[in-house]
């Protein structure tokens, strides 16, 4: 307990849906990685060392969550490193009181403990979290940035549709609809997408082989992972998946999410023997304008500073790695 106002207790699971949304609906992040669905989907698939959801109370009422798990002493967020980003707390983390409990209510739990590796934190929250942990007798050590780039939909309508118009897009496209035709298909449903997803880890894999980031397809775990974050997000309304169909053969995919306008570029992939006509560039095309289609306030680049993020993106975001370990 931090003073007399905030205490702590540890939740044994992601079971308490009620709470948690009404939590999320109060929380500043509009971050689909914090949504019970997907921390839930993550640590089913990926989870290991121990689970440790902290929630803070206030008279009785919880008023946040700390989605976080522990192994080895080290404290971390659940969704870290698996391409997850924009990571937290879940309810209103603005009371510095409250982010100091959480913290604490986390390390008292953790026999052995180390410190916290908190990765993919906005700027506010690490500015909150240094904060708390100087309360803690924590030091706060930032060990590494990635930029999130993201297209404002809702403040640059013009610049998003001049996008879906660059010539290079433009004549890629061209190029498959005279030479045999282009059939563009998206789906928002389970049935709809389930029966392509292993078309799409195969395609995946054969456009990552030859580089130095092997597709994490490779892991049965991802395959796993992506089917029950498929069936989970299209019970939500949230799923956004792409086909594109030539000459009787699948060329290109893109799995992602719509959540909250956050209309997120998650995982496309496309035919490598045809990579000289860019069918990943007809297919980003054809994404962003289904998005701009359904009036989505922001597309989603994810990380990473891609030169071809950068031809589209209005606004960069900077997500941080920070330790906390005792002084």
């Amino acid at each position: 307990m931090v003073g007399t106002e905030i205490k702590t207790r540890i939740i044994a699971d992601f079971s308490d849906e009620a709470t948690w949304q009404r939590l999320l609906d109060s929380s500043e992040s509009d971050s689909v990685f914090m949504t019970r669905e997907w921390l839930a989907a993550w640590w089913e698939t990926f989870g290991h060392g121990e689970l440790l959801l902290v929630g803070a109370e206030r008279d009785g009422e919880i008023v946040a969550f700390a989605p976080f798990y522990t192994q080895d002493g080290i404290v971390y967020f659940v969704g870290s490193g698996y391409e997850s980003y924009e990571l937290g707390f879940v309810g209103d983390a603005r009371d510095p009181p409250v982010v100091e409990a959480l913290l604490l209510g986390a390390r008292e739990a953790v026999e052995g403990f180390i410190g916290f590796e908190l990765y993919f934190v906005s700027s506010t929250l690490q500015e909150r979290l240094e904060s708390a942990a100087a309360g803690l007798g924590l030091d706060a050590n930032e060990e590494w940035r990635v930029s999130s780039m993201t297209m404002d939909l809702e403040r640059h309508p013009d610049l998003a549709r001049a996008a879906t118009r660059k010539k290079s897009l433009v004549r890629h496209e061209n190029y498959f609809r005279r030479e045999g035709g282009l059939s563009v298909v998206h789906a928002n449903r389970a049935d709809e997408v389930l029966p392509w997803l292993d078309e799409l880890y195969a395609q995946h894999i054969e456009r990552w082989t030859a580089t130095d980031s092997p597709s994490q397809f490779l892991d049965e775990r991802w395959r796993v992972f992506f089917q029950r974050w498929a069936v989970s997000a299209a019970n939500r309304g949230w799923l956004r998946f792409t086909r594109l169909e030539w000459q009787g053969r699948s060329i290109a995919f893109h799995f992602g999410v719509c959540y909250r306008g956050n209309y997120i570029w998650y995982k496309p992939c496309f035919a490598v023997d045809l990579a000289r006509h860019s069918p990943g560039e007809v297919l980003l095309r054809q994404t962003l304008l289904a998005a701009i289609e359904e009036g989505a306030k922001s597309f989603d680049f994810g990380t990473g500073d891609d030169v071809y993020k950068t031809r589209f993106a209005t606004d960069t975001r900077e997500m941080r790695g920070l330790g906390l370990y005792p002084r």
